[in-house]
């Protein structure tokens, strides 16, 4: 398997800033649950990221702008995880 082909065996978790720029982009091989979870964490941890969309495994290259699996924004997290 190529490094470009790597992603597209699992799903990427994908953040994105107000602009719907893309300023996260993980690699998972986890469940779509465990993903989900990363996704939480990622809106926690990176703060110009707004929402965090969950995807097929794309090219590292991709835009993401097809319907993600799921997606998750600040305004879905409890206050007291935000920081």
């Amino acid at each position: 398997m190529s490094g470009s082909d790597s992603i597209s065996s699992g799903l990427v978790v994908i953040a994105r800033d107000a602009f719907g720029q893309i300023v996260t982009r993980i690699a998972s091989h986890r469940n779509l649950v465990g993903a989900m979870h990363t996704a939480q964490c990622v809106l926690r941890l990176k703060p110009d990221a707004v929402c965090v969309e969950v995807h097929p495994g794309e090219s590292s290259t991709s835009d993401y702008l097809g319907k993600p699996l799921a997606a998750i924004s600040r305004d879905d997290l409890p206050m007291e995880q935000i920081r």
